[in-house]
């Protein structure tokens, strides 16, 4: 056999062996390709505050949306909020929503979108502002008002606390150089109580106090009598069986064997 056949041989068994390694990386790695608005890697951040309360039906529940940029200059923050419920309109409605002042009296800012609506058991609250004019972007690093939330609790909710909370696809902070989202995966949530919320519905059942003598009747005895034989058929429980599948040892076996064919009529011709 000549040189040069051996080493076209052992190439091609090189190079069948890299591809399996690297079909099993690629198999074994799980891929999300999920668009998510905020990333994990991101610096800005947005809070509630005050994020928890105690209230009952009639009170007007007050929050606030916050942001920090960490010292990025940005060109705009959009928030989603979220809150549940239940029924056909909600226990909790938002009554007002307030941009700080300070940054719409700069001139710099705008605030286009203020809004609430309802999907599907959820009530929304969407706030977008841009920084249209400063040249360099915005930059702050201490938490700072971006609109104040006002909610009035006009039913008992069956669930308390009522959470407010962050749509982390569509709350994003872009950053002005590149457009790019920094805005950190938010974890921050509004939690508030609501008197009554979770309590057990339906009538008392009254306590009944019995007076007087009470007289017994004993409960007869009943005997069987005959014969035959009673048989009881139990069903077993059937036992799920764990899919057999295809073990990575077959995969490996099947292609080693297809490896050394090949090989061996590379080194035949």
């Amino acid at each position: 056999m000549s040189t040069k056949k051996m080493l076209a041989a052992g190439l091609v068994i090189l190079v069948a062996i890299g591809g399996f390694v690297a079909g099993l990386i690629l198999l074994r790695d799980r891929q999300d390709i999920g668009e998510q608005a905020a990333v994990p890697g991101g610096r800005a951040t947005v809070t509630f505050n005050p994020s928890t309360g105690n209230y009952k039906v009639g009170d007007s529940i007050q929050t606030a949306v916050y942001f920090n940029t960490d010292n990025i200059a940005i060109s705009g923050v959009a928030v989603k909020v979220l809150y549940p419920f239940s029924g056909t309109t909600p226990e909790v409605t938002v009554t007002s929503i307030t941009v700080n002042p300070t940054l719409l009296s700069s001139g710099d800012w705008s605030c286009p979108t203020q809004e609430t609506k309802v999907e599907g058991s959820n009530v929304v609250i969407n706030i977008s502002c841009t920084v249209g004019t400063a040249a360099l972007g915005y930059t702050n690093n201490v938490d700072t008002l971006l609109a104040n939330l006002s909610l009035r609790v006009q039913r008992v909710p069956p669930t308390s606390p009522l959470v407010l909370r962050f749509d982390p696809v569509e709350s994003v902070v872009t950053r002005r150089s590149d457009n790019q989202d920094v805005l950190l995966v938010p974890v921050s949530s509004g939690s508030f109580n609501i008197e009554g919320a979770g309590a057990p519905s339906g009538t008392a059942t009254p306590t009944v106090r019995a007076t007087g003598s009470v007289t017994t009747t004993p409960t007869p005895t009943v005997k069987l009598t005959g014969t035959g034989t009673v048989t009881v058929t139990k069903t077993p429980t059937p036992t799920a069986l764990p899919g057999a599948g295809i073990s990575l040892p077959t995969y490996a076996g099947v292609l080693f064997g297809a490896v050394i064919i090949f090989a061996a009529l590379l080194l035949a011709i």
